[in-house]
């Protein structure tokens, strides 16, 4: 696995410290969840995500505890962009909500979360089995946080070659939301790579 990042701009942690890159986010510091033990969130790029659907992710859970886990949708429920300028990985962008570290230089440390000011009219979960699994695909085209867009002109260094993405979950519930099982750690994929992005412009262009 690649390592990343040795540095990472200070905007990142605050544009989340300020309520996250989402305008939904509360407008304040916190509150964060430490790593899932036990749970593990795993992700790769996906060209073709089905008929006309374009290019997206393919995600998988993995529940190795003893008890059902409840996760409230979308998951994952951010994304962050990562360029590679030289031998260092740099943070791009972010979008979505949750999932941000606290600390940008400890990889699998806490991250924020989102949690809402007030509790949701129409929640869906999803619910991962004890000992289960659970796989899903989700196109760019239906998930704007996961949209794959490193041409981001306020974010681009010169030299960039290479690009990654880090998809996360990090949640708390209102005091009013009443979900049994609900996960109230964080989940963060591995880096996962990105294609060129004349080769991912050209794939848009065919669906």
């Amino acid at each position: 696995m690649t390592h990343f990042p040795r540095l990472l701009p200070f905007s990142l942690l605050l544009c989340w410290s300020m309520g996250s890159v989402s305008a939904v986010s509360p407008r304040r510091p916190g509150p964060y969840v430490l790593p899932c033990a036990g749970v593990t969130l795993r992700a790769h790029y996906v060209a073709d995500a089905g008929e006309n659907a374009g290019p997206g992710f393919s995600f998988h859970i993995e529940n190795k505890t003893g008890k059902d886990i409840r996760l409230e949708q979308p998951v994952p429920s951010s994304a962050h962009w990562y360029a590679r300028v030289g031998v260092r990985w740099l943070w791009r962008a972010s979008a979505g909500r949750g999932g941000a570290l606290v600390d940008a230089l400890r990889e699998n440390g806490p991250m924020f979360a989102y949690q809402s000011a007030a509790a949701p009219e129409h929640a869906e979960y999803l619910t991962v089995a004890a000992h289960g699994s659970q796989d899903w695909v989700v196109t760019m085209r239906d998930h704007p946080a996961i949209d794959y867009k490193p041409s981001c002109a306020r974010c681009n260094y010169p030299g960039e070659t290479e690009y990654q993405a880090v998809f996360a979950y990090a949640y708390l519930p209102n005091a009013e939301e009443h979900a049994p099982d609900l996960l109230h750690c964080g989940l963060r994929s591995a880096p996962v790579p990105m294609p060129p992005v004349a080769l991912h412009a050209a794939s848009l262009e065919t669906h």
